[in-house]
């Protein structure tokens, strides 16, 4: 059986938290949350600012369209309803640009292969799984016909601007260790905040070494991991990255056709990182 319950994780430890509040009001959240997250992002705005907030209704979390939300505009939420523990992170431009380019780069991807149509690009959208609700960066999965069912995330991008990437691995745990999620591969990528330096990284449900049971649930393990820096004034990868494309569309490629691993090479991942450099200033 795979994980049922949100995992048993030290969020402020994980997250890079910068402050915790307690929920009082919806009104006395709101102003606190926007005086917290705006004063950080006016004294360092390239950096993502998280804010762990405890005892937060699930009522609020999802509210109706003619209501005042409570969260900023542009946010990202994590929420585990059994602590009714939230996190709120506002992500820094070198965050979204780092988002929206591995988008781009891997949506050209998917048309240069004659897969398109077959391939939904689901962005944000909040997921529930078990008692986790979340949002990634990015999303893709199979394009399913209206009256086949709901459609699903098999592949999720989870980006940070951050002192450490461990709030990535806590990302990929909810993803891949959940028996509820159809994810079979994340991707994160983590922008350095004090050096050019950016770390792709792709998870993949496995188990670990140690551990060949066959009835022992599935792990979220790293797969590949690719690190690019900035030597001379270029952009200098350490390898190439592939994301399955059976990971993502469930089927194997068409013989006779140009479908096949999606693969990133030391250029194309150059390029990603060249252009969230030009938001940083080193």
């Amino acid at each position: 059986m795979g994980m049922t319950t949100e995992p048993d994780v030290d969020l402020e430890g994980l997250s890079d938290v910068e402050a915790t509040i307690d929920f009082t009001n919806p009104k006395d959240f709101t102003r606190t949350l926007q005086a917290l997250l705006y004063n950080a992002s006016s004294c360092d705005p390239t950096s993502d600012h998280t804010v762990l907030v405890t005892g937060f209704p699930k009522k609020y979390i999802s509210i109706d369209d003619d209501e005042q939300p409570l969260f900023p505009g542009s946010r990202k939420a994590l929420y585990f309803e059994e602590s009714e523990s939230l996190l709120i992170t506002m992500p820094g431009d070198p965050h979204e640009v780092a988002a929206m380019e591995f988008h781009n780069c891997l949506i050209k991807k998917i048309v240069e292969a004659g897969c398109f149509e077959d391939v939904i690009s689901t962005g944000r959208a909040t997921v529930s799984i078990g008692g986790v609700q979340k949002e990634p960066d990015a999303s893709w999965g199979p394009f399913r016909a209206p009256g086949s069912g709901p459609g699903y995330k098999t592949c999720v991008l989870e980006a940070a601007t951050s002192k450490s990437g461990r709030g990535l691995s806590r990302d990929a745990k909810i993803w891949l260790e959940h028996e509820e999620s159809h994810v079979m591969q994340v991707i994160g990528v983590k922008v350095c905040r004090r050096r050019p330096e950016i770390i792709f990284k792709v998870w993949k449900r496995g188990r670990q070494q140690q551990d060949t049971r066959a009835s022992h649930p599935p792990r979220a393990v790293v797969d590949q991991e690719i690190i690019v820096s900035l030597e001379n004034g270029r952009p200098v990868a350490e390898g190439t990255l592939c994301l399955s494309f059976e990971g993502i569309l469930e089927r194997k490629p068409r013989l006779g056709t140009a479908e096949g691993d999606f693969k990133f090479s030391a250029r194309e991942l150059g390029g990603i990182a060249r252009r969230v450099w030009s938001t940083m200033v080193f």
